[in-house]
């Protein structure tokens, strides 16, 4: 890779500023890159915190899952705190028969994304790193500033082992059945993840002006 390219996608993921320059990167680019993004976080909950890039809400959040929005697209979030508790391993395979599969490893951590071309030409985005997963459903044109923004979210969570030991031992972790599936429910007509048997309690979230923290 030659240095002018290097710079694009460092301005790209550090800003988010240029539409027109995200058009020059690929989906390899991006994700290839996810050692360039490391964020300081500015929503904290009770044992994890992340960043949260400028333009993006917490529409609704529970003990391990949140919901973010932004005016045109929602990104769900699901935090496998038993899996990090445990230091559980991914086990992916690239899928050659959908639109885009990539498995990825930094920090000793694996992920991979996974795009799927779903109903009404919408894409199915699923990218899971970091013990969490992020899926969003979007037009192609937005599929780019979704994974830069799932990236920077993802790469940036901290997580608080003494909390998550505590929770997991108290039973206050919702792990049902229904709870471990809800990625895969999803509105056959709506293109609309649907969640089922979700908390909305948004208790114990601090989310603090990403203007001035972590930039």
């Amino acid at each position: 890779m030659n240095l002018k390219k290097l710079l694009l996608i460092l301005v790209i993921i550090f800003s988010l500023s240029g539409c027109t320059n995200i058009n020059d990167l690929n989906y390899d680019d991006i994700i290839n890159n996810i050692s360039l993004n490391a964020k300081k976080s500015n929503v904290f909950k009770k044992g994890f915190n992340f960043y949260l890039p400028r333009g993006l809400d917490v529409s609704k959040a529970g003990p391990n899952y949140v919901i973010i929005s932004s005016s045109n697209v929602d990104y769900y979030m699901y935090l496998d705190l038993i899996s990090f508790h445990e230091s559980k391993k991914i086990e992916y395979e690239e899928n050659p028969n959908v639109y885009y599969s990539q498995k990825f490893s930094y920090n000793d951590n694996d992920g991979y994304v996974e795009i799927k071309l779903w109903e009404n030409n919408k894409y199915l985005i699923e990218i899971m790193y970091n013990y969490a997963k992020i899926e969003v459903m979007v037009e192609e044109n937005l599929i780019k500033e979704v994974l830069i923004n799932s990236i920077n979210i993802l790469n940036s969570i901290k997580y608080n082992n003494t909390i998550i030991e505590s929770l997991l031992k108290s039973d206050n972790l919702d792990y049902t059945e229904e709870l471990f599936n809800m990625f895969e429910n999803i509105e056959d007509k709506s293109n609309v993840l649907n969640y089922e048997d979700v908390n909305s309690n948004n208790d114990n979230t601090e989310i603090k002006d990403t203007d001035y923290v972590g930039r």
